[in-house]
């Protein structure tokens, strides 16, 4: 019996490995990784970049959501995403393979209005 590790579109996958075959275990995400963005005009537009799977995983593509749309499946590690509107968004990403679908992993980006002047006065 084997212990492998293995990264997973950003999330350690930790298994076990009998004979030819293995399970996985995706440990819970903590609460996520959060962005914000003052934004001086709308649409922002971005690039979602993540590192790649390992080889042995043998990932077809990626999928990657922005607010539960999908909006791309690169077969690379980056994605352009547009987003339109102030307020809060979540970009998730999850890796596909022959056998399924990966845990996703996810990034909460908050989106706000520049904060307003201070110290208003004449000269």
């Amino acid at each position: 019996m084997n212990r492998v590790t293995r990264w997973v579109a950003g999330i350690v996958l930790i298994g076990l490995v009998v004979g030819g075959l293995s399970c996985a275990w995706v440990p819970p995400l903590p609460s996520g990784i959060v962005v914000t963005l003052e934004a001086q005009q709308l649409p922002i537009a971005r690039t979602v970049l993540w590192d790649a799977n390992a080889p042995a995983d043998a990932v077809t593509n990626y999928v990657v959501r922005l607010d539960t749309v999908v909006v791309g499946s690169p077969v690379g590690t980056s994605q352009p995403i547009t987003i339109t509107a102030l307020g809060t968004h979540v970009v998730s990403v999850v890796a596909v393979n022959l056998w399924g679908t990966s845990a996703a992993t996810t990034l909460t980006i908050n989106v706000v209005a520049p904060a307003q002047p201070v110290n208003l006065r004449l000269q």
